[in-house]
């Protein structure tokens, strides 16, 4: 079996696990079964009823967290490191759901649902805001000084030299991405500075920023975010849901957690899109088989995959294979400007998920396991 077969599997029972618990708390009612009523008489006892839910699920997806981080990886950080990078990022990634969880029952507890969803848009807001910071304190990368190389790529690509970051991880499959809500700062893989030719380099920058300048990347997080919104809207209106008592919280969580696993499986097809977009947004810039080295190499460092099932890809992938994406460069040319994907709708959704303390987001093939990627998923 393949590496990307290995991760993809690994994916599954991570996704399985999390939607089978989801779906057998709604149907049977766990959470009024095991969380006591007199857990509502005060806001601390609630919370904590809270926490233990999502504590729980974590602890069930541990076992497919260390085969994801130990086992099927391109280079192993070795047992210590990556349970010290585990142990980080899920701290952080709890802080943050107290956090979400303490504002959204608070507000739901003083003035209703509808303000407790202007919270859980706001919330997403600061996600998209802060997410490079985020990712800092949750995956650990490290923002190294931007070297001659990136901003003499950066200059010939078009973008200013303080509109990039060089950001160091030991993981392979990071790829950065624009980060902020209005996408001020380009975080760029200091792997791909020391180990692209310098007109790939070039390409890949000019690549992004078509993503940027195209809409692609607004596009995504609108999306992202009016996905996980109309998720919450429907999640509190469902049987036993709410946000004002413990287990109707959990309740609600658990709706949420299976409607982000719809858009799993749906919005992908807007993400391929944009990436097929952005692809052919650089073709002309130069040699097509430039661009087609760029594709395979960067490829090389995530999946390796050269071809998928149509039924594979479809279900499964928001970033086409490579073989789809050199054979969509041979199709006649589409203006960037008429493409209807939204560039990592998909792994914006689940990030953002955050908000409403949804399951899935560490969970997918792509980044269970590792840290560096939880927040800045990887990506084309």
């Amino acid at each position: 079996m393949t590496y990307a077969r290995q991760r993809l599997w690994l994916g599954i029972t991570g996704v399985g696990t999390t939607v089978v618990l989801a779906l057998a708390a709604v149907t049977l009612d766990l959470p009024h079964r095991f969380i006591h009523p007199l857990a509502d008489t005060g806001f601390g006892t609630a919370l904590a009823s809270i926490a233990l839910a999502w504590m729980l699920h974590a602890l069930l997806l541990l076992p497919a967290d260390m085969i994801g981080g130990l086992l099927v990886v391109r280079d192993s950080p070795g047992v210590g490191r990556w349970i010290a990078s585990w142990l980080r990022g899920v701290l952080v990634q709890w802080a943050w759901f107290a956090l979400a969880t303490a504002l959204l029952l608070r507000f739901a507890q003083e003035f209703g649902n509808t303000v407790a969803i202007l919270v859980f848009l706001l919330l997403q807001l600061v996600l998209v805001s802060r997410q490079g910071l985020i990712a800092w304190l949750v995956g650990g990368v490290r923002v190294a000084p931007v070297s001659d190389a990136l901003r003499h790529a950066a200059s010939e690509a078009g973008l200013a030299a303080t509109a990039v970051r060089e950001i160091g991880s030991d993981e392979p499959s990071f790829v950065g991405g624009w980060t902020g809500f209005d996408a001020r700062q380009l975080w760029v893989p200091q792997r791909w500075v020391e180990a692209l030719p310098a007109s790939q380099l070039v390409l890949a920058l000019r690549r992004r920023r078509a993503v940027r300048v195209g809409g692609l990347r607004r596009r995504g997080v609108l999306v992202a975010m009016a996905w996980n919104t109309v998720g919450l809207v429907l999640a509190t209106s469902l049987p036993r849901a709410d946000l004002v008592t413990a287990a109707g919280f959990v309740t609600t969580i658990c709706w949420f957690t299976l409607w982000s696993f719809v858009g799993v499986l749906v919005l992908p097809t807007l993400s391929r899109r944009a990436v097929f977009a952005a692809d052919r947004a650089v073709r002309g810039d130069g040699d097509p088989a430039l661009l087609a080295q760029l594709i395979t190499r960067l490829d090389g460092w995530q999946d390796d995959e050269a071809e998928r099932g149509a039924g594979v890809e479809t279900v499964f992938h928001p970033v086409p294979s490579r073989g789809s994406r050199l054979r969509a460069l041979a199709a006649p040319a589409a203006p960037l400007g008429d493409a209807s994907g939204a560039w990592h709708a998909t792994r914006m959704m689940l990030f953002l998920s955050w908000a409403g303390i949804g399951g899935l987001a560490r969970a997918v093939h792509c980044n269970v396991g590792r840290p560096a990627v939880w927040v800045l998923f990887p990506g084309d």
